[in-house]
């Protein structure tokens, strides 16, 4: 059995990559020589082209601003004028109650997830327990609201193991004299 010949694919290869390699080193040469020549071999036409394009650009730029103003007022002109036949067809309803209510903004009288009622005893004198915005600071008096509440927690569940088997009963309902009517 012969070995297969490899030759030709590498002569293939070889090739390939030089002609990539010409190319790129004809690309650079050329870009580097126009480079050059165009700073160095300016002529008074050329000159004279360049100055009349940036005079023009800066003439005609105002216009140019005051095109692009004119078609984004018209855009906004449409929007608007749309929203408004959309709030004229639902006839000026308005919701019932405000987003800023159901917040608990300074208008409303929503409550904030997690808020709770303070009593007298868990505000010191001169401290403040809400923000500007009525969202209550985690703060003491937070501190104290979630310690209390930890505590009743507790005493709920001491109170549920104390329960005694006839209280038990009687909240599940299940009492002899029930048994006795069902059969």
């Amino acid at each position: 059995m012969s070995s297969p010949d490899y030759s030709v694919a590498t002569e293939a290869v070889k090739d390939f990559f030089g002609q990539l390699y010409t190319f790129f080193e004809t690309i650079i040469t050329r870009f580097f020589r126009n480079l050059y020549a165009s700073f160095a071999e300016v002529s008074v036409n050329r000159w004279t082209k360049v100055t009349l394009s940036v005079v023009g650009y800066l003439i005609i730029r105002p216009y140019i601003e005051a095109f692009f103003k004119k078609m984004s007022d018209r855009d906004r002109k449409k929007m608007k004028e749309k929203e408004q036949a959309k709030r004229e067809a639902n006839g000026g309803k308005k919701a019932k109650v405000s987003a800023n209510t159901l917040r608990g903004g300074a208008s409303g009288g929503g409550k904030v997830l997690g808020e709770v009622e303070n009593t007298d005893d868990e505000i010191e004198d001169g401290e403040d327990f809400a923000t500007a915005s009525g969202v209550p600071e985690w703060t003491k008096n937070a501190k104290k609201r979630q310690k209390k509440y930890m505590k009743s927690l507790k005493e709920a569940e001491a109170n549920a193991n104390q329960l005694s088997q006839d209280q038990i009963m009687e909240l599940l309902d299940w009492s002899e004299s029930e048994d006795g009517k069902k059969a």
